[in-house]
């Protein structure tokens, strides 16, 4: 009796060693397709980054070469202000100069017209004279 119970404990042991051979099995298989599934995913999460990245860098290229034109254009226009507002200066010194020479003398505001002569008027018609006039000066 004691044998067979050694020999059912031997079987019960080699069965239960045989389904958790078969679980473990089904486990790593799972594991398997899972790791398979995120290998697939990272390969997929990389090429994205990849590609992302790229668009960033060539998107910063772009802006930087924008902002640099923006940069020397606002240059430009504050160097042409800044000759404008010299410009401006030296006028008003000379307005306020011509102002100081003005003070205490009457100065008309009003524009004088002139009466221009007609230019038809003051053409002369010079024809040669006949000698015959010329000898009679009365005529």
């Amino acid at each position: 009796m004691i044998l067979k119970l050694k020999e059912k404990i031997k079987s019960l042991r080699a069965d239960d060693m045989e389904s958790k051979v078969e679980d473990i099995e089904t486990q790593n298989l799972e594991l398997d397709h899972r790791v398979t599934k995120l290998t697939a995913e990272n390969n997929h999460l990389k090429q994205t980054y990849k590609r992302l990245f790229d668009s960033i860098k060539s998107s910063r290229v772009q802006s930087k070469e924008q902002c640099d034109d923006l940069i020397n254009q606002v240059n430009l226009k504050s160097v042409e202000v800044a000759d404008l507002n010299a410009s401006l200066q030296e006028k008003v010194l000379v307005i306020t100069a011509l102002k100081e020479q003005l003070k205490g003398k009457a100065v008309l505001f009003k524009v004088v017209s002139l009466n221009p002569i007609d230019p038809a008027i003051l053409q002369v018609d010079v024809v040669p004279l006949v000698s015959k006039l010329r000898k009679n000066r009365t005529a």
